[in-house]
Parts: structure tokens; sequence; C-alpha cells
């Protein structure tokens, strides 16, 4: 076990995640997003070396060279209520997991880990002797269409192994490691996330980092008066994390 030594407390400035930037040019009527799960580096604290980490990272449609992420977790979602939105999820984690330890105990049925079925019936491994890594990304909350609501066995590896019930719209647009989803953003304005819902795997590719915010926006909030920019902490565009910044890698 890692134990963490005594921490002095606030001499970090909070990092704020930035806000994705959707292309309206790919499918016309919908904001477009390529959003890539990539393996980095976060420093949790300044006296605490980097740590590896996973996260998604956003295609800049304004600069292709310059993602849009921090390394850990994802960049913030925000989008109009009732305008569609897509996103092509893109797998380039590596196929050994940052917790291999954790997914072995799995895969050989640690009862912690991985429920037993009760007699009669038969417990089934949840993911396949070849498979450490897959992923699917879920957006929690919403009113979504089956084939795009990131379900376990909808997962996908980085070297493009698929669960069985697999899915993805536009087919001809993916890669083997790659899937894309759309989101109707039928809610009222609100506060939703988006997280990994991999087969067997959810709690530590959620742990490792792969999770973001996803905002559903209302023009009729403008008169409300609340904190914008720099002041509303969970979105702001404006303010990047300032402590353990990764590289911005190419989508």
């Amino acid at each position: 076990m890692t134990s963490t030594p005594p921490l002095e407390k606030y001499v970090d400035p909070l990092p704020t995640p930035l806000t994705a930037i959707p292309d309206p040019s790919v499918y016309p009527g919908a904001d477009y997003y390529e959003i890539t799960m990539r393996q980095g580096l976060w420093r949790f604290h300044r006296d605490l070396k980097p740590a590896t980490v996973w996260g998604y990272w956003a295609k800049n449609p304004k600069d292709p060279r310059k993602a849009i992420g921090m390394g850990y977790l994802g960049p913030t979602v925000s989008v109009t209520a009732d305008h569609p939105t897509v996103v092509k999820y893109r797998n380039k984690l590596p196929t050994t997991h940052l917790f291999q330890s954790v997914i072995e105990s799995i895969r050989s049925g640690d009862p912690q880990l991985a429920p037993t079925a009760p007699p009669p019936y038969k417990s089934k491994p949840p993911f396949p002797k070849n498979v450490s890594v897959w992923n699917v990304v879920h957006q929690h909350g919403g009113f979504t269409a089956p084939q795009s609501d990131g379900m376990p066995l909808h997962s996908f590896s980085p070297d493009g192994f698929h669960a069985e019930s697999y899915t993805t719209l536009d087919p001809s647009r993916v890669k083997p490691n790659e899937a894309i989803c759309a989101y109707t953003n039928h809610e009222r304005s609100s506060m939703l996330w988006y997280h990994d819902h991999g087969m067997g795997m959810t709690s530590v590719n959620v742990y490792a980092g792969l999770a973001g915010l996803y905002l559903i926006r209302d023009p009729a909030d403008e008169r409300l008066g609340l904190p914008r920019g720099e002041f509303e902490v969970p979105s702001s565009s404006r303010t990047g994390p300032s402590a353990g910044t990764a590289r911005s890698p190419t989508p």
C-alpha cells in the first residue's frame, strides 16, 4: 500500500477544467466533439511527484495541435438545452491497466471484487482473458437513446476489441477503437457528468481519472444573474489548471 505523507493545506490553486470547443460543421444542426482517452501525468499536490493518471482530451477545432484537457479527468462539455450533441470517443489508453493487479483479482473471481452468482446460476467473467483495458462513455443523468447510452456491454478496447453489444452511430466514420454517440439534450438546465462505464472495471477506470462535467444550459437562465466565466467554478473556460498541467497531446 502507498502511504501519503502529511500535506500542507491550501497551497495549490483550485484546478478548473477547461471547456471543450464544439465543431458545428461536421453534423449540421448539432455540436460535434472528438474526445480521446489517454494516459498522462498529474500532480495532486505541490509536494508530491507527478502521478500516472488517465483522462479525457477534446480536439480543439481552432488549433488541432492543442487538445483541451488537463491529463486527469476531462474537459467540461457545455451544451444548450434541446440542441443536439454528437461525440466521437476514441480509446488510446495502454492495453495494460493502470491498476492491473486489481484487474487480475477481478479476473480470478475474488469475491470482494467480482460478484458471485447464486445457485443454480454460474458466474461469468466480466471481461475476456485477453482484455485488461476497455472503456465506454456514459452520459450520466441524460435522456439518451439506447445505442448512445454507453452501457457496459458497449465497451471497446484500445486495440479494437468489442464487447458483445458494442454499437456506434455512423459506422463508416469510426475506427475499431472509436464509437460515436449522440445526445438530444432534452433536459432542463442542470449539471450532469460523463464517465467511464467499462464492463467489469468501471470503478477502477473512473478512479484512474475518466470522468468530466456535462452542463445543460438554457438561454432563459441568462436573466437570473448567475455567476459566469471565472466566477462559475465548474465550467470556467478562461481559468485553466495551474498545478499538474500536462502537455496537450494531439487527439
